[in-house]
């Protein structure tokens, strides 16, 4: 039997664990709101980077990572965007749409900051991972996407979020995320891209097609629960979702 806190027994005597339980999912639940996480976020920034001094960066050498992978995500982390980290609002809540247990361990792959995992949990998710070129935060492993640092099967859910562009070999990338996925579990990708006729030959900064995007994980993908390619109305930058199951043994 599970061991229960002393806290728990006491709400369970008083028969206060239920309601104790639901008054704590409302607050979760203001983290979905980009200001409210952006605080959040920024305050525990100040804390563990500034006051504790625990900003760390992973200096690798050259390899599978672009140079400038973290000098530019260093620079965005300012303001609401940079600490809310809105881009990837849309491929967390497809995410929290597929019926699937929210205490299943997720593992989410350059966050940035924290806002990414606050999302997540404000979206029901509680066993919530992070690995980054930098980290100052406990809940945010310093590690490269290339050798993640993990078992196998470790993880019921992969997100990588806007991480593919700063990979010189994207399809290493893809396999480290299928190896430590369970078999069945879920992976969801998204990259920006730009009007295919305008992207410059040889530039390696986008996934030029949304099928190139997820060639980087066959023949592992088994059913597709999400999509969104190329919109119907012209932008300067576009973002190309994808959410998927695994199937291993292949």
């Amino acid at each position: 039997m599970e061991a229960q806190s002393p806290l728990l027994r006491c709400l369970r005597t008083l028969h206060l664990a239920e309601p104790a339980y639901r008054l704590k999912e409302f607050f979760y639940q203001f983290l979905r709101i980009d200001v409210i996480r952006a605080v959040i976020a920024a305050l525990r920034y100040f804390f563990f980077a500034v006051v504790c001094r625990r900003f760390r960066v992973l200096h690798l050498q050259a390899g599978d990572v672009k140079e400038n992978a973290v000098s530019h995500n260093r620079r965005h982390m300012k303001g609401v965007r940079g600490f809310a980290v809105i881009r990837s609002s849309a491929l967390l809540h497809a995410l929290s749409a597929i019926q699937i247990s929210k205490s299943l361990p997720v593992l989410a792959i350059g966050p940035r900051t924290e806002g990414e995992l606050l999302n997540l949990k404000g979206l029901g998710f509680r066993n919530v991972r992070g690995i980054d070129l930098m980290s100052y935060s406990p809940w945010i492993d310093l590690g490269d996407m290339h050798a993640l640092p993990y078992k196998d099967s470790s993880f019921a859910v992969v997100i990588m979020g806007w991480v593919l562009t700063y990979s010189s070999n994207r399809r290493k990338a893809a396999l480290e995320a299928v190896r430590v996925v369970r078999n069945g579990g879920i992976i969801a990708v998204g990259t920006a891209t730009a009007d295919p006729e305008k992207i410059p030959a040889g530039n390696t900064q986008w996934c030029p097609t949304w099928k190139e995007q997820l060639d980087c994980f066959e023949p592992y993908i088994d059913h597709l629960y999400f999509a969104h390619d190329f919109p119907p109305f012209p932008v300067n930058q576009r973002n190309l979702l994808a959410i998927f199951s695994v199937k291993k043994g292949v």
